[in-house]
């Protein structure tokens, strides 16, 4: 699927948290941005998260993917710059990347 958005869910204590977000996928994983926060705090402490993508194409039909993977979180620390350069390229391809981070939700 060449979709951009997903839905990353992650848990805390037992309680699930599910967010859309902005994803790019290249050499087997997932790349994205976010700022710190409610789902940035919960994987810092259990790195086990779940991504589901879906893709619409009738009214009736539709596919969607679950992945199951761990949370890793790149940083300015020495050893992960060419990774990190490497995601920051790949998410930059796209003018809106960085806006679900951004944004703030409404009601």
């Amino acid at each position: 699927m060449a979709h951009r958005v997903g839905r990353l869910a992650c848990a805390k204590d037992g309680q699930p948290y599910i967010v859309p977000f902005y994803y790019t996928y290249a050499d087997n994983r997932l790349y994205a941005f976010s700022m710190v926060g409610k789902k940035i705090d919960w994987m810092r402490i259990n790195p086990l998260v779940s991504v589901q993508v879906d893709e619409h194409s009738t009214a009736r039909g539709w596919k969607s993917v679950v992945v199951d993977g761990r949370y890793e979180e790149l940083s300015h620390r020495i050893g992960h710059e060419v990774q990190l350069d490497h995601a920051w390229s790949l998410l930059s391809k796209h003018a809106d990347w960085w806006e679900p981070g951004a944004l703030k939700p409404t009601a």
